[in-house]
């Protein structure tokens, strides 16, 4: 990320804040990021819905990756968690916990970044707090959404024989990082994608209506699908016994686990996808297949849950559930 710059040479933390920071700040409760607080509008009826996750250099992203895409990637991890409650996000926090090394070149690089996906998602900057992070740098945001009240989806609700349904394809960034990292070789173009997914992951934000209407639980995974799939069936007292052919995965993916059991386990268990799990019951399916047709999220149903409380397989051709060493991304 740079090397050694002179102190004096480089802006303050104020003068930081003013110069890249609050020009995205463009509520009135905001403050221009002159105060140590914001107001959030909330409309008559709504209830705010808050998330936070932190990004750290050498555990979720390369020292030297784009630091826009580090931005984007920082934001777009909370947008899901928001996604998968059905809440519609508003604004965001930010602590950033900048490197001995880091220039304006790259500040300025990382802010452009935030500043697209506000632009894009119709979010604002409320503030937050810039330190010094000798160990590298480390993102840390916390997001806010909107939501009508009732509508907040947990990943608590699910009954037996509600339908299991996931968003996209899995497998996309946990396989990118494996590219990136050059633990995984393929060709060029599916290389680029997949190293494109791991960067940039694309949570389905325009989602979140639907899961507010008809889902009885959800949650965004993030750690692996397996993993994740294991605690909402924990969270609800449910089970699933999921044939892994349902899965849906990219082509990339599916032509890189082809006969390679160690890349679908990879591909099921390592994280970054930034996808939707959840729930509808069988009284609502109909309806909401009807009105998830109309848009562009690709949607896949992966079996119904049952009574077995807590107890998750996923199931190979012959039936037998597939031994993975691993179910999810863990940290320690």
């Amino acid at each position: 990320m740079g090397n050694q710059v002179d102190d004096n040479a480089r802006p303050g933390e104020f003068d930081l804040i003013a110069r890249y920071f609050a020009p995205l700040a463009n509520s009135s409760g905001a403050f221009g990021l002159r105060d140590d607080a914001a107001l959030v509008d909330i409309s008559p009826g709504a209830r705010l819905v808050v998330t936070q996750d932190a990004v750290a250099s050498g555990v979720h992203f390369f020292a030297d990756d784009p630091p826009d895409l580090v931005a984007r990637k920082a934001l777009r991890v909370n947008l899901s968690d928001l996604a998968a409650k059905g809440a519609r996000p508003t604004a965001f926090s930010l602590a950033l916990g900048l490197w001995d090394g880091w220039d304006e070149a790259w500040l300025s690089s990382f802010a452009s970044g935030l500043g697209e996906d506000c632009a894009r998602f119709g979010i604002t900057l409320t503030g937050g707090d810039t330190f010094r992070s000798p160990g590298g740098l480390v993102v840390s945001i916390t997001a806010f959404g909107e939501i009508t009240d009732g509508d907040y989806v947990s990943r608590l609700g699910a009954s037996p024989s509600d339908t299991l349904f996931v968003t996209g394809t899995i497998g996309d960034g946990a396989l990118g990082l494996k590219v990136r990292s050059g633990e995984l070789i393929t060709n060029d173009t599916d290389a680029a994608l997949l190293r494109q997914a791991y960067w940039l992951p694309n949570p389905p934000v325009a989602f979140a209506p639907l899961i507010a209407r008809y889902a009885s639980a959800s949650m965004d995974i993030s750690d692996g699908f397996l993993g994740d799939l294991r605690k909402l069936a924990a969270g609800s007292d449910v089970g699933f016994d999921i044939p892994a052919s349902r899965v849906p995965l990219s082509r990339e993916v599916a032509t890189l686990a082809e006969n390679r059991p160690d890349i679908l386990a990879s591909a099921f268990s390592g994280g970054d996808d930034y996808q939707i799990l959840f729930t509808v019951p069988q009284s609502r399916v109909a309806r909401f297949e009807q009105e998830a047709q109309k848009g562009d999220i690709r949607v896949t149903a992966l079996g119904q849950a049952n009574a077995n409380a807590g107890v998750v397989a996923i199931s190979g051709p012959d039936g037998a559930p597939l031994a993975l060493a691993s179910e999810s991304w863990n940290h320690f």
